[in-house]
């Protein structure tokens, strides 16, 4: 008895050793490509708007938002059952989500895709963008917003002083805003979904608990939610509801001080009007004279290497706004320290270009060995539509000011109910080299929604952009798998 005792002991001691020691096997997501039955490029669109909620001291033709409809024209396709309304994150307009949305409507029967511009997006002087696209001629653009900026031949930023009334655009204007496209959206679909990408994510969470007309939360008038690489806790309610100061320079105002007029009514910090209209001009010039030698460098490159530099990851200072798209040519690299101190481990890989090589007479871009997830080329031909633009010139500070002050869970907040009881089907893609990379960066907003159909996955290999730029981009499938169970449960 002693004998079987001390075995028994020694066995029990032995598989707790092992459990101890049992490797943390994970598998990473695997889906199939895109199920097209017609080419994206095939897919039709137009841009519409709506009016929205009456702002005090808002021009008339302000209180509205736009959006860029994807659909198909064509006779065999089956009348809409679902719209997925999409909102583009900060300092972002409609045409980000152009690849992902031509891929998604050319892949689902039944499925429209609504890419949304806040109402700032009219604000913007894209004037000399147009007549470069109907002309053909990128240096239109590049004279107007860029060599001519400032001048009184070039463009110019609207005057902050003149836009006083954006002071009043914050989280409640964009929240109705956004539920007048909900309703018209419902008036021709059985299922609408509400999705966002990047640091907006938190602005669909809020609106499916922010309480609208009937006393009813928002989450009762859509039926999913689609969070892509953002999410309440890393990307909004964080709950400062103080300014955000560095030394002396006050980065952030809080509420008070923005409405006694500290701050500008536009957030520019490292970016603003003049940045953006620039970042199309050099968009145009890789889109439409992609070899050609860029003027915007001293440098000796091409026009399509200037703009991969400017987006791949492995080549900017930060995680935000960047794709996987390729690697130039004929360059001399160097360091990128400031990469390293701005985003730590992840940007490793990061570099510069210091130059162009010994027997190369400028750098030029290659696509990857292996070929990289996002097409440069369509991905700069994205940024340029005629209808709409990829980023949002004039963002609204009062807006960011509202979205950092709620607190995570929105316990007690007037005119909200808590995230715990909002129910609507929510699912959460990251991305392994963007801003949520991994399942645990959701889990602040998924622990809140516990008794909830919510699902989160990563996709790995996939910076920022990646996830709405990609070449058979594996978010199709997995959202088409989960849309089929969303309309499936016929909330």
């Amino acid at each position: 008895m002693t004998f079987l005792y001390s075995t028994r002991l020694l066995l029990a001691l032995v598989l707790a050793t092992l459990v101890g020691c049992l490797p943390d096997i994970r598998t990473d997501l695997a889906l199939p490509n895109p199920p097209y039955r017609i080419a994206p490029s095939a897919v039709s669109t137009e841009y519409l708007s709506v009016p929205g909620y009456t702002a005090p001291g808002t021009p008339h033709k302000l209180n509205q938002s736009s959006y860029l409809r994807y659909f198909l024209r064509s006779k065999l396709q089956p009348p809409t059952r679902t719209v997925l309304l999409l909102v583009p994150g900060i300092y972002a307009g409609a045409a980000n989500f152009d690849i992902l949305a031509r891929q998604l409507v050319a892949a689902w029967p039944g499925l429209e895709v609504w890419a949304v511009d806040r109402r700032a997006n009219a604000l913007e002087d894209r004037s000399a963008l147009v007549e470069s696209l109907r002309a053909g001629d990128p240096n239109i653009a590049y004279r107007y917003y860029v060599t001519e900026q400032g001048t009184p031949e070039g463009f110019s930023p609207i005057p902050p002083e003149e836009l006083g009334f954006m002071r009043r655009w914050g989280l409640t204007v964009h929240l109705w805003d956004l539920h007048e496209l909900v309703k018209r959206a419902r008036t021709g679909a059985k299922t609408v979904i509400l999705g966002r990408h990047s640091l907006g994510s938190s602005l669909v969470s809020f609106y499916a608990a922010h309480i609208f007309e009937g006393g009813r939360p928002g989450d009762t008038f859509i039926d999913g939610l689609v969070l892509l690489d953002g999410t309440l806790g890393r990307t909004g309610a964080f709950g400062i509801a103080q300014s955000i100061v560095l030394g002396n320079w006050e980065v952030l105002p809080d509420a008070a001080g923005f409405d006694a007029g500290r701050g500008p009514p536009y957030f520019s910090l490292g970016s603003g009007p003049g940045f953006y209209a620039e970042s199309g001009a050099l968009a145009l010039l890789a889109a439409l004279a992609p070899g050609a030698r860029s003027p915007h460098s001293a440098m000796p490159i091409s026009n399509r290497a200037l703009l991969g530099l400017r987006t791949d990851r492995d080549f900017v200072a930060s995680p935000l706004y960047t794709a996987t798209v390729g690697e130039p040519v004929g360059a001399r690299f160097g360091g990128n320290l400031v990469a390293f101190m701005l985003s730590g481990f992840t940007s490793v890989r990061s570099r510069s270009v210091a130059g162009v090589a010994d027997g190369f007479t400028m750098v030029r871009w290659s696509a990857g060995d292996p070929v990289e997830p996002t097409d440069l080329g369509a991905f700069s031909r994205s940024l340029v539509l005629s209808e709409a633009d990829a980023n949002e010139w004039y963002f609204p500070l009062r807006l960011l000011i509202d979205m950092s002050a709620l607190k995570l869970d929105l316990t007690g907040v007037p005119d909200f109910v808590p995230h715990g009881v909002v129910e609507v089907p929510t699912l959460s893609v990251g991305a392994a080299r963007g801003l949520v990379t991994t399942t645990d960066g959701f889990s602040a907003y998924g622990n809140l929604r516990a008794s909830s159909f919510f699902s989160a996955y990563v996709v790995p290999g996939f910076a920022h952009l990646d996830l709405l730029t990609a070449r058979n981009n594996p978010v199709v499938p997995l959202l088409g798998r989960w849309l089929a169970r969303v309309e499936a449960l016929g909330r």
